[in-house]
């Protein structure tokens, strides 16, 4: 008797869409741990976030994004699709583990590679400050695999800010600090403390660059996130960047470069390494 073959979820929405709803629907999805997102709405919506439970056996629940990342806290509406109606993530990255309510604070699996390649560039006993920290993501990473290491999240949401909590607790990561409030106003208490500055905000980096000079340390990397378009993304922030701190009479000097995913269709967000000193 002849072995029934497993269907790729792909297959699975050949099988279950018609041909234009297959040739129009978002294929592409993000896990979280027990909670999958799908960018799809419609009748065509419950297929495929069948087909999604199917190929992920620990996805419980599927949610549908309802629009786009707004607001000061960078939250999305999301809608229920399928399974158990839940928002409440439970997520393992890197080794860490966080939980955290979709609708109430902004996280990407997205930059999971991000967060590992600046762990393995943090050394064991820096000073780091992540401005913007969310729960907790890449602060509580740094921490768990440089003990030695001493990291201020500094976060604005107060509901990212308890999930950060908790999430700093579950890992054990007692070298993190948190601090709740705007980075204009936290960034008073740590002058001259940083020896690496993380900038998770690729929207409205560019603002906080007064604060980098007041947290830095005399030698200071930073690993500044922002949006551009494709043609020119890298060399309009790096004029930017150079005029702003030769102006402020800081040496720049950039480490790396690297495109951390397509935003639009002609957009795309970046991630800047480089180094500043002082004297």
């Amino acid at each position: 008797m002849r072995s029934r073959v497993k269907l790729s979820y792909r297959g699975m929405l050949r099988q279950m869409l018609s041909r234009e709803e297959y040739e129009n629907a978002t294929k592409s999805y993000d896990v979280f741990g027990n909670i999958a997102i799908i960018d799809s709405s419609g009748n065509a919506a419950k297929k495929i976030a069948k087909a999604v439970m199917l190929a992920n056996k620990n996805v419980e629940t599927v949610l549908r994004k309802k629009g786009a990342v707004e607001g000061e806290y960078r939250i999305r509406a999301f809608g229920y699709v399928l399974g158990k109606k839940n928002y409440l993530v439970k997520y393992r990255e890197n080794g860490a583990v966080f939980e955290f309510d979709l609708r109430k604070t902004f996280f990407s699996s997205r930059l999971a590679y991000e967060r590992q390649r600046i762990v393995q560039q943090v050394g064991d006993k820096e000073n780091v400050i992540v401005m913007f920290a969310g729960v907790g993501p890449f602060a509580i990473e740094i921490a768990k695999h440089h003990r030695n290491c001493k990291v201020i999240a500094i976060e604005l949401n107060k509901n990212a800010y308890a999930y950060m909590l908790k999430n700093i607790k579950a890992n054990k990561t007692v070298n993190v600090v948190p601090e709740l409030g705007d980075v204009k106003k936290v960034a008073r208490k740590y002058a001259g403390f940083a020896d690496r500055i993380i900038m998770p905000l690729p929207k409205d980096t560019y603002r906080f660059l007064p604060e980098v000079l007041e947290v830095a340390g005399k030698r200071c990397i930073v690993h500044y996130y922002a949006f551009g378009k494709i043609e020119d993304a890298f060399s309009t922030h790096t004029a930017k960047l150079r005029n702003f701190f030769v102006d402020k009479k800081r040496s720049f000097r950039v480490l790396g470069k690297r495109v951390v995913r397509p935003y639009s269709a002609r957009e795309i967000e970046i991630v800047l390494d480089f180094v500043i000193r002082r004297g």
